[in-house]
Order: C-alpha cells, then structure tokens, then sequence
C-alpha cells in the first residue's frame, strides 16, 4: 500500500485537543476518542511523539532502500527501523493502512466506507459513530484488492460484487466495486468484524442487556437441549448473545456450528466449526451443511442465522432431538413464526411446536450511548406467551406475574424431564440452584473486576457447572 505521509496524518489527532464522553486505548498502539457530538476520533500514540519532518526524512531514507534492496529485504529491513517508522511500515505493509486501527478495535464491530466519504463505523457501546478519515476512490481500491488478494477472490469492473472472509482478522468483507454497476460513481465496502473477546453472560447483565433470572431460564433452556431462537433487527446483538447463552451449555458437549460469517466462539473441545462457500462450481450452503449435521451424533445444532428454506431442516434437527440455537432477522416472535409458516419457508407447523423459546433483542439508544434488552416469549402448545418483558418507563426486565412456576406450567419442560430422566420437582430445584449460582458468581466476579474481563467465556462455564455439580446437580 502507499507509504506517502498524507493518510498517516490522518488520525495523528492530540489527546488534548478535543472533549471525549469516552476514552480507552487501542493495543497500546492508538487512543480512541468519542466525542458529544457523536465521532469516533483516533490517535497515533507513538506518532504523537515525533515530529514530522524528522519522521519524514526516516521514510523516504527507508523507502530508497525497499527500492534498491527488493521486495525480499522488506521484513529485514523494517525489523531493524526505529519503533515509530516501524510501526508505519508494518501498517503500511502488512496491514490496512488507516483502516488498520478499527481492524485492531474489539469496540468496532461493522466499518462501513464509501470512496470520497468520511469512514462511518459501529461501536459496541456507543452505535453509529462518523469518524474524519476519507479514503479517495484509489485509496480504496488499493484496500479492496489488498483484501480481496488475501481472500484468494478476484474482483474486478467484470466481477464487481463480492462477500468474502478475511483471513487475518477473519472478518465478513462485502465489496460493490467501481464498475457499470454503480455508474463509475464510486466503491463502497463493509467491515464486519468479530470480537476477540466475546462478552460473557457476565457481561450482559452488567449492562442490563439480560436479569440474573433471565440468565438462569436460558441456561436451564439450552442445558436440555429445548430450541432457541434469538430474533432482532441487524447490529441488535443477537449473535453477541448467542455467543454467551452457548458458552452455557455443558462442557465438552459436541456442538457443530453453521453460519456465512465465523463469528461464534465456543470452549467445548469438541466444536465442528463450519462455513458456507460461496462458488458456481462448488458451492456449500447452510441447506447442504445442515443435511450434514444431522447424521452427525452431536448434542447441538447451531445456525449462525437462518434466512429462507434452510429453517425446514433446523427444524428437522430438533425433532431428531439435537439441542438448537439459531437467530433469526425479524422484529418480534410474532414476526418470526409469520416468516416460518409462511412460504418461501414454509416449515411444517407439527415441527415448529418444538421451537419452544425466543429471545427478544431490544436496541435502543440512550444519551451517549446504545442501550440492548432482551425478552424472552415462549411458545408452548400453538401459544405465544411473553416470559419476561421490558418496561421502558422504569427501563426493568419484568417476569409476566400471571406466569407462576414456568417449570411446571410449560408442556415442553415435561417433555425435557422425560428425555433427561429427571422429575420435574429436580429441574425446579436446579433452575433455582442456577439462579442463585449466577447471581453469585456475577457478584463476586464484579468485586474483582469491574470491567468483567475476567472470568472469560470459557473460564465462566467451567465455573458454572464446577458450582452446579457442588451443588448436587449433574
């Protein structure tokens, strides 16, 4: 990529300069700002201690000697620079250039850019924030044939559409190429990353995304294999959710995961990790990976997001009795048991009174920040009944009163103690141990570490089913 100063100086923005509603740092390398007006503004740590013209002279001397050494000299020459050329040949180089940072930022989840136009990404915590970098039309598509090269993909004015993984940070890159397509007016490319550490189930209740009780009923849930579907808007969290509810199943279950994009993470050793394979010759679908998965003898069956006619065979998964957990692109259970019934779809209704449970996911912004909650409905004997639901004007998560003793009023828990070989009077017993389990573990891991880094996702199911077996529940 381009080594000339002019992008570099991009995102060198002083610490002091500004007012920040949120601070934090990037890999020790940059320091993010979020301003009140709603920007996402980055510096260069070790840029900011140098000055230019010094830094300048360093450059071109380096880039004589790229120039006369060969491409070959590249690593040697740059592992004997000085730390600040250093990092910006790295960058340069071996990176993304400006776009290297949000690559780096496990806050930025989706980075959207558009030849001309300011950088817009989405933030964990805060949404949709504008940044001050502009990439021309060159610039970008210098990125887009840097990330297309390593993805092993071919995109060109005759190919100008392409959705590919990208294998250094494994990232979804979706690309609409300068071409006739758009009208010569411009690329456009999207971004969207996975975290390197997921938020755990910790996590969640700390920022009031579930309630302890919620916490406890999902774990219960998929502890005994009873289907979830998680439904919400896009950049609602339901994969971030997903995630965390999964790391609560029992450790060393054998789960197969299905999606387009590599963004679930499991502790389970025994994970058959899969993706689709977009190819005119040799294509592999969420319909043919999951004919696949269920001949395979494992405990669970997860779709990242079902979309169409593939939901007829997660639905066959559950009736061979394979635990289910899925999202689903829609804005209430309502929404969602509509689109299944309906065609293209079209799922057998005697095969969806075994989709039992969904999650609700409730995004909403809140002063300075991008506030989730979730709902939990569940759909026992052709009824849709709301579980717990939230009540915006005291902003709680509220369990629906007229429901007493959920264990024994849902049909599905009978069928879930028949299937296990427990009594309904134990699975009581246990939804209650696990709700004084999370309450506690949350409690004591908040006094350690406000942040709730620690434990992790894998720490935290080991700890999980440590204190239930304690408990005298296997």
């Amino acid at each position: 990529m381009s080594l000339e100063l002019k992008p570099i100086v991009r995102f060198l923005l002083l610490p002091g300069e500004v007012e920040c509603i949120d601070k934090y740092e990037v890999e020790g390398l940059y320091g993010v700002c979020i301003t009140p007006n709603r920007e996402y503004l980055i510096y260069d740590k070790i840029l900011a201690e140098r000055g230019l013209g010094e830094l300048e002279k360093s450059v071109q001397d380096l880039l004589r000697s790229v120039i006369t050494r060969g491409e070959r000299e590249l690593s040697r020459i740059i592992e004997r620079a000085d730390l600040t050329v250093k990092h910006i040949l790295e960058r340069q180089f071996f990176g993304y250039g400006v776009v290297e940072p949000f690559m780096l930022d496990d806050n930025v989840i989706d980075v959207h850019i558009l030849s001309n136009k300011p950088i817009r990404i989405t933030h964990r915590r805060h949404g949709e924030l504008d940044t001050r970098i502009i990439l021309s039309e060159e610039e970008l598509k210098e990125l887009v044939l840097r990330l297309s090269t390593l993805a092993g993909k071919v995109i060109s004015e005759a190919t100008p559409l392409a959705s590919f993984i990208e294998p250094r940070y494994e990232t979804r890159v979706s690309v609409v190429y300068y071409s006739d397509v758009t009208l010569r007016r411009g690329l456009t490319v999207d971004i969207r990353k996975q975290p390197k550490r997921p938020w755990s189930i910790l996590k969640l209740i700390d920022v009031k995304t579930l309630t302890p009780e919620e916490v406890a009923f999902l774990w219960l849930v998929v502890k005994y294999k009873i289907p979830v579907m998680i439904v919400g808007e896009m950049m609602s969290g339901k994969t971030t959710l997903a995630t965390a509810i999964l790391n609560l199943i029992p450790p060393k279950s054998k789960v197969i995961t299905i999606e387009d994009t590599p963004e679930i993470r499991l502790c389970t050793p025994y994970w058959t990790r899969t993706t689709t394979r977009e190819s005119l010759e040799n294509p592999v679908t969420v319909f043919s990976l999951l004919r696949v998965a269920v001949r395979l003898s494992v405990d669970y069956v997860v779709v990242g997001e079902v979309r169409g006619e593939e939901a007829r065979d997660w639905a066959q998964a559950i009736l061979l009795g394979h635990g289910a957990v899925t999202t689903f692109h829609a804005d209430s259970p309502q929404s969602a048991l509509l689109r299944l019934t309906t065609p293209p779809i079209s799922v057998n209704p005697q095969a969806l009174r075994m989709l039992n449970v969904f999650v609700k996911m409730i995004p909403f912004r809140r002063e300075v920040s991008l506030e989730r909650r979730a709902e939990i409905y569940v759909y026992d004997e052709e009824k849709l009944i709301p579980l717990y639901t939230y009540d915006p004007v005291k902003d709680m998560v509220i369990r629906n009163p007229s429901v007493e003793g959920p264990i024994r009023k849902f049909s599905f828990f009978k069928r879930a103690s028949l299937a296990h070989g427990i009594s309904i009077e134990d699975l009581e017993r246990e939804y209650e141990c696990m709700n004084k389990i999370i309450s506690e573990i949350y409690s004591e891991a908040k006094s350690r570490d406000p942040s709730l880094d620690k434990p992790d996702i894998c720490e935290l199911s080991d700890l999980l089913y440590r204190r239930l077996h304690e408990a005298g529940f296997y």
